[in-house]
């Protein structure tokens, strides 16, 4: 990937994780498709670990609503 976009894949991992998009969806929408994870493989929870790091990424955009979504999510786990 030569121009990697941080804000999409922030997005696309968030999309994916929350079960907001398929896998099919994000693909078909866009040609680089970029993902925190490795959507074939379970998801391991560790201290910090995928669904803090988008949460501090949506704190920087101010995105609470998905914050609170991420988090009632990682709780859930």
């Amino acid at each position: 990937m030569k121009n990697f976009n941080e804000d999409r894949c922030m997005r696309h991992s968030y999309n994916l994780l929350l079960g907001k998009k398929t896998l099919d969806e994000l693909i078909e929408e866009t040609t680089e498709l970029a993902l925190m994870f490795n959507p074939q493989r379970k998801h391991v929870k560790m201290e910090f670990d995928l669904y803090d790091t988008l949460i501090e990424y949506f704190i920087y955009t101010e995105e609470y609503e998905k914050c609170a979504e991420l988090l009632k999510a990682k709780q859930s786990l």
